[in-house]
């Protein structure tokens, strides 16, 4: 790496960037999040640039990041990952005809999308070379907003990348047969607010990518419902925090949050019936991510899931880790970025440990990728 590197990860309830020393082996050395208002970001896309540049500029101000040059990452329902096989070109040939190749494979024109791929494999098909690809296409309006917002805070976008690689960089095993018993490939869950990206690799090459429209919010929205109370209380009574609103009476509980005994009208939500709503939403949510895996391993021969990582901040959420390792019958382990990718930053262990969830991300597009 010639130079140091600044990821930035815009998110749905926060911005966060990580700034990269160079070097053989890069360290942390600046880190910074900050709150965005509600609803400049929805489900992963930028509604309101304005918004979320004033945000990227008071994170600049606090952060005292040594450039203004940022790696940006996207991962939402506006980007489409495929794998397809396409007649095999060197590099530089199929970079230049991509668009001419691939319109089949995504439901948007090609001049309306940023394209890009990741390499899996070759293969022979009728005696002709084939290359086996991820190819993603993002719809270019939704990107021209999240340069267009890192523009208006002044700051030069250098690259674009997607997310579920970034996670591949920031806290995959580069050789998960090491670490277990067996061979197989290793998932990497970020689970944030409103988006959960899913990325399956073997050794670092990415083999499945998956985004899913749910994450932290949906266990807010069903406290919400449950308990008769605004999100933002809900959000409180879901970090474990008592509140004295009161519970408004309403209809029963749904999304997952039935079978939980609601609070009587007028008293304040107890922690305990927050908790049992919280979770029956979470192991809904669970079995999603499960159903994803399990569609991997249904479709590509012989992959097996060896462990799964969890990132993000909606991986906080109070026994969720817990009832994956029940729902998923594969280790489950929080994912460490800041052991994977060494840290300098200032900060005693129980700040780095509650913040190291929230900045695989970053850390991961501050990582170089694939030329």
């Amino acid at each position: 790496m010639a130079k140091g590197r600044i990821g930035l990860d815009i998110g749905s309830t926060a911005v966060r960037a990580a700034e990269l020393s160079a070097g053989t082996q890069p360290t942390v050395v600046r880190a910074a999040q900050g709150p965005l208002p509600p609803s400049a970001v929805e489900n992963g896309e930028v509604r309101d640039p304005a918004a979320v540049s004033d945000a990227l500029r008071e994170l600049w101000r606090r952060g005292g990041f040594s450039s203004g040059q940022v790696w940006l990452g996207v991962g939402n329902q506006r980007v489409i990952v495929r794998e397809i096989a396409l007649p095999f070109l060197p590099e530089k040939e199929l970079k230049a005809s991509l668009s001419l190749q691939v319109q089949e494979f995504i439901p948007m024109p090609v001049d309306e999308a940023v394209l890009d791929y990741d390499p899996i494999g070759e293969f022979e098909q009728d005696d002709r070379k084939m290359l086996r690809m991820l190819l993603v296409a993002a719809q270019r309006a939704m990107v021209d907003q999240v340069v267009q917002a890192v523009s208006g805070a002044g700051l030069e976008p250098m690259g674009l990348d997607l997310i579920p690689f970034a996670l591949v960089r920031a806290v995959g095993t580069p050789d998960v047969s090491m670490d277990l018993e067996e061979g197989g490939e290793e998932a990497i869950i970020d689970i944030g607010a409103h988006v959960t990206n899913i990325v399956v690799h073997d050794r670092g090459d990415t083999r499945f990518v998956r985004i899913l429209p749910s994450g932290g919010r949906d266990v807010t929205t069903a406290i919400a419902r449950a308990a008769g109370v605004d999100d933002a209380v809900a959000e409180r009574l879901k970090r474990g925090d008592e509140v004295d609103a009161p519970v408004a009476e309403g209809p029963e509980p749904t999304d997952g949050s039935e079978g939980a005994a609601a609070p009587e009208a007028g008293a304040p939500p107890r922690l305990q019936q927050v908790r049992q709503v919280a979770l029956q939403r979470a192991a809904a949510f669970v079995d999603e991510i499960r159903s994803s895996l399990e569609f991997y391993t249904a479709q590509a021969r012989e992959a097996r899931i060896a462990r799964v990582l969890v990132t993000g901040g909606g991986s906080k959420l109070e026994g969720l880790i817990d009832l994956m390792r029940q729902r998923i019958p594969v280790p489950v382990d929080p994912g460490r970025v800041f052991l994977h990718v060494p840290s300098e930053l200032a900060e005693s262990e129980e700040a780095m440990a509650a913040a190291e969830p929230f900045f695989a991300v970053a850390v991961g597009l501050a990582i170089p990728g694939r030329a």
